[in-house]
């Protein structure tokens, strides 16, 4: 008897999720802490921000960035996020992050974004303490995947390094 009632409670159940199906709406919007921008456009306003704002330094051949408080454009592409960044502890950031390539993930201070190209992911981070942040991509792409780290700094707040 127990039996029979744990079948028709499991039939029940699946019917009613059957029945729920067509309220469940999948739509290709992104998410809101996001916006569509083509991965080329992405990629020259990077660029030009890495270029603004380099330190004259390099970090596993990538420039190092000492970005002024607020929008910090990033590129995830295989196998990096790119450029290097020396943050402020304290200081208040808005990273667009966006994939050139392919899926990829970002895992950041206990959360994890997916990065779809040819939408920019927006996440706020003030670094808190001095020391390596680390950044790491969750979504597998490729055999370089495992090293898909990103190298940003924190530093104690004043002003950042003079860009050269």
């Amino acid at each position: 008897m127990r039996d029979r009632l744990a079948a028709a409670l499991m039939i029940a159940a699946t019917l009613a999720l059957l029945a729920a199906l067509p309220g469940w709406r999948m739509t290709d919007a992104p998410p809101p802490d996001a916006f569509a921008e083509a991965p080329d456009d992405f990629l020259a306003r990077a660029e030009a921000f890495a270029a603004r704002h380099a330190t004259g330094d390099e970090a596993g051949g990538m420039p190092v960035v000492a970005p002024p408080p607020g929008d910090v454009p990033v590129v995830a592409r295989r196998f990096q996020f790119w450029p290097a960044l020396v943050l402020r502890t304290g200081t208040a950031y808005r990273l667009h992050v966006a994939s050139v390539d392919s899926v990829h993930t970002l895992a950041i201070d206990g959360h994890e974004y997916l990065l779809v190209p040819g939408q920019t992911r927006v996440i706020e981070l003030t670094p808190r303490v001095a020391g390596p942040l680390p950044l790491q991509c969750g979504e597998y792409c490729g055999l370089g995947h495992n090293g898909m780290r990103g190298a940003v700094t924190a530093r104690d707040g004043g002003a950042p390094p003079a860009a050269r």
